[in-house]
């Protein structure tokens, strides 16, 4: 009886959401829950025929990074096919060594018209190989390990939809002339290796996550699809805008596609800090935000960390994440 009412209700939302062709409100509908494909196969295929053009459309976009480090499921919280499915881009925080339900899960949430990427991150690289050095575990240069490194995570994409650059590094408005050539010299080794896996794969997504303008004489973000700034530490929604119009201060920065990024709450419920603007929720508030009209700049969508923490709610599983959508993309009143 438990399961015929499961499959009921999703059946109802199914019929609900094809009833109406331009309707935005998408819930999370498991393809592999029991009995809702064979209730009307007709039916869910209208759905996530819609759920695709809905992509495609002209929406704020929502990326979302995934902690995908438990290997052996036991919550279907550490499933992204549980995910909502107005998801547009899902980041797989580990990449490497994909568990053979990972790899299922990324199928059925294709099939809903959602990208799976994973982030190469220059500053993690970085991170990384100083510890390593401290610790006495590494002894060679950074160019050599920088190298390595590239390669090992690009080998990755043959199995994404695409990849996050990600890059902050430093200011370089108060570098010596030393520091600025030591740094374009890294960056152009970063940024190169990722252009010449783009080459290779233009109809792969690319994003760029970080600092635009601490880059120097870099050209790669006019073939990203978006810029996700670095605000997941901001402390308010007025800051997004300071940061914003930090990143604009490179003339060559496109301005059509900035997407803020924000955390969800943490599952330790002493952690007043981690996802909140003051007391209110950072997530609904910088939703809010892209809603807002912008005259020299595209507030493009919204980049979420740690989403999976959302799934953990006592009503509703990813109850502020489905919220912060429907604030950007509100369902059509009828």
């Amino acid at each position: 009886m438990k399961n015929i009412f499961i499959a009921a209700s999703c059946f109802a939302a199914v019929t609900c959401f094809t009833a109406c062709d331009d309707w935005t409100e998408v819930e999370n509908v498991k393809i592999n829950t029991p009995g809702v494909e064979e209730l009307n196969p007709e039916q869910y295929a209208k759905y996530l025929q819609n759920l695709v053009e809905y992509k495609n459309s002209d929406h704020k976009v929502v990326y979302a990074w995934f902690d995908n480090s438990e290997k052996v499921p036991f919550s279907r919280g550490q499933h992204i096919s549980d995910a909502p499915d107005s998801l547009d881009v899902i980041s797989m925080m580990y990449p490497g060594e994909l568990a053979e339900f990972e790899r299922t899960d990324m199928e059925t949430v294709r099939a809903k018209g959602t990208k799976v990427v994973y982030t190469i991150s220059f500053d993690k690289i970085q991170k990384e190989y100083t510890d390593k050095v401290k610790e006495g575990t590494e002894s060679g240069t950074f160019d050599a390990y920088l190298s390595a490194e590239l390669t090992k995570q690009i080998g990755y994409a043959d199995d994404f939809d695409g990849i996050i650059a990600g890059y902050k590094g430093t200011s370089p408005v108060y570098m010596s002339a030393e520091q600025k050539a030591e740094a374009k010299k890294y960056q152009d080794a970063f940024f190169g290796a990722i252009s010449t896996w783009r080459s290779s794969n233009t109809a792969k997504l690319l994003t760029f996550q970080g600092y635009p303008e601490n880059l120097i004489g870099q050209t790669l973000l006019s073939d990203c699809k978006h810029i996700i700034l670095a605000t997941d530490n901001v402390a308010d929604d007025a800051q997004l805008s300071v940061v914003a119009r930090l990143a604009m201060i490179a003339s060559d920065v496109p301005t059509d596609r900035f997407v803020v990024a924000v955390s969800t709450v943490s599952l330790d419920s002493s952690d007043k800090a981690t996802g909140f603007y003051g007391s209110d929720r950072a997530l609904s508030e910088a939703a809010y935000w892209t809603t807002e009209p912008s005259d020299d700049y595209t507030r493009a969508g919204l980049a979420i960390y740690n989403v999976q923490n959302d799934y953990y709610n006592a009503g509703n599983s990813y109850q502020y994440v489905k919220e912060a959508i429907n604030i950007m993309n509100p369902a059509p009143k009828k």
